[in-house]
């Protein structure tokens, strides 16, 4: 089960790598058209604008694997002090809160391709479905890393 969620956590982290290099190139693809050419084609801005949303968002869902997502970190490290069994407890709960605010998420990003497909970007004339399915997408390993995170009681240090 291991290799698995090793094997994940390295795909996200090479398709986030290849949003940035596909942003990065775009943008200065973007630059020199402007003052080469007076104009920027309209998919460059697009494509960039979805790679950058793809990557951050698959970059978060490596963040909660490696517990490196936004939470509250100094009331646990307060009681910590205190009694490490309460420390514990609340590290589960506060992963149990990041879980259910990531199976919302999915909820609602599958509500928003589906809200999509019947829509077409303006500047690569594809559904809109196609960039949004990474809010499912992210959100779903975030959730796989979160359960994992619960089960193995991995705690932050």
């Amino acid at each position: 089960m291991s290799r698995i969620v090793d094997f994940v956590e390295k795909a996200l982290r090479a398709i986030g790598a290849l949003c940035l290099a596909l942003l990065t190139a775009l943008v200065v693809f973007q630059v020199i058209t402007r003052y080469a050419f007076g104009s920027v084609p309209l998919f460059a801005e697009e494509t960039a604008r979805y790679a950058m949303i793809w990557m951050a968002l698959l970059a978060a869902a490596v963040g909660v694997r490696e517990a490196a997502h936004i939470r509250i970190d100094f009331v646990p490290a307060g009681i910590g002090a205190v009694s490490p069994r309460a420390r514990q407890v609340l590290e589960i709960l506060l992963d149990v809160i990041s879980l259910t605010v990531f199976l919302v998420l999915i909820w609602y990003g599958f509500d928003t391709v589906t809200f999509a497909a019947g829509q077409t970007s303006e500047g690569m004339r594809i559904p809109l479905s196609y960039p949004y399915s990474v809010l499912p997408i992210a959100f779903f390993f975030a959730s796989v890393f979160a359960v994992l995170r619960i089960l193995a009681g991995e705690r932050q240090s």
